[in-house]
């Protein structure tokens, strides 16, 4: 109990979604989550994963934070990020290796130079992803520890989102003095708290459907080969109802929400409000009309790209959807008739009571597990002109837990 009462700091994530801005605060002791405020409001400033309005979206966040946080403690701040444009690099990094057998002394300098080095002109580095070692050229392996070798390689997945996006956000933060540590890539936030080890080791496609994106992640091996993100998501779905049922937008994804299916529903009318006065009687015939095209041209196309390379076409197990837009009724079949995978929807995340029933939060769950790893390992790095100024030294129980 003391120790808790000595625990000081507060950690408050900021979930930025074109639906809802989330903030969840925190604390971590002993490496054990205590999670202190949840809560939500309705987006403002945001279209099109685009932050339009600064003062709009700073206003929301002022309230937010007012209703999470502990001003009796040392705040840090986290915010995710999503770019429609990632770009998505391998990088090759080579050192030269003692004769003695590969240490953590190489694993922390080759790390470091590669992260030093991924560079890219108006881009910021979001996640880097170390995936393999290469032994003389000749051996691919996952773990160098006292093997012995002349040349050390590693080869990393490197993400990287645009600048202006970071620096547009960062200043909307900063109109309420708030500074973020660390922005986090969305798709990889919510794969992180979506799946499960034995599902990143076999082969796994993570698909979180949102408002304005879905956003792809394929693991194979534990390691991340493939991301994306696709400006083609849950809103569509609403666009399409509210032009094919001439109602409106607030009113189609009302009706989204409580009648929509992509499984062929009986021949039955219902009843959607309008406003206070007026009704209308549609068909659900005619909801699923409109409704299940859009979502399969969703699957076909994210199948398509995963599906390129032959290798991950037949290394991949499974897929797993989240997302807000993955509540659809019936949606776990159709991905199996389109992927000819087997299908798991997320319906509560890690087995946390507060986000039962909720995948639309995955993202802020997944960026809360982000925040413990990397606190836990004291290895959050800074970033200046995409560039890490400085790399913690305290990065040994990473290294062994990672590679050991």
């Amino acid at each position: 109990m003391f120790k808790f009462l000595k625990n000081n700091k507060q950690y408050i994530i900021i979930d930025a979604g074109s639906h809802k801005i989330a903030g969840i605060s925190f604390q971590i002791l002993e490496k054990k989550l205590f999670i202190n405020q949840i809560e939500h409001h309705k987006s403002k400033g945001i279209k099109n994963n685009e932050l339009i309005d600064i003062n709009e979206f700073s206003s929301v966040i002022k309230i937010l934070v007012r209703k999470i946080s502990n001003k009796k403690m040392k705040q840090e701040f986290f915010c995710n990020i999503t770019d429609p444009n990632l770009l998505v690099k391998k990088k090759r990094t080579d050192i030269n290796s003692g004769r003695l057998g590969i240490s953590k002394k190489e694993v922390r300098k080759i790390y470091r130079k590669s992260l030093n080095e991924a560079v890219e002109k108006n881009k910021y580095l979001i996640h880097s992803n170390p995936n393999n070692f290469i032994l003389d050229e000749k051996t691919l392996t996952h773990n160098p520890f006292g093997k012995k070798c002349n040349k050390l390689g590693l080869i990393s997945y490197n993400i990287f989102v645009n600048n202006f996006h970071i620096k547009k956000l960062s200043s909307s933060f900063e109109k309420n003095k708030i500074n973020i540590t660390k922005f986090f890539e969305s798709g990889i936030a919510s794969s992180i708290s979506s799946l499960t080890k034995e599902e990143k080791i076999d082969g796994v496609v993570c698909i979180d459907i949102g408002g304005d994106t879905t956003k792809i992640v394929v693991y194979l091996e534990n390691n991340i080969i493939f991301v994306e993100n696709l400006s083609l998501a849950g809103n569509n779905v609403t666009t399409d109802l509210s032009h094919g049922l001439q109602i409106s937008e607030e009113t189609a994804e009302l009706t989204k929400i409580m009648y929509g299916s992509v499984v062929s529903p009986f021949n039955e009318n219902i009843e959607i409000n309008l406003d206070s006065r007026k009704k209308k009687i549609v068909n659900k015939n005619l909801i699923y009309g409109v409704i299940k095209p859009r979502y399969d041209e969703i699957l076909e196309i994210v199948r398509d790209k995963v599906f390129d390379n032959i290798n991950t076409r037949i290394a991949i197990k499974s897929i797993v959807l989240t997302g807000g837009a993955s509540k659809i009724l019936g949606i776990k079949n159709i991905c199996e008739n389109i992927f000819n995978r087997k299908t798991r929807v997320i319906k509560s995340i890690a087995g946390n009571n507060s986000f039962i029933g909720r995948p639309e939060f995955s993202t802020a769950f997944g960026m809360i597990k982000l925040v413990n790893e990397f606190q836990s390992h004291n290895q959050i790095p800074k970033f200046s002109n995409n560039q890490f100024t400085k790399m913690i030294d305290k990065i040994d129980n990473w290294i062994e837990e990672s590679y050991a």
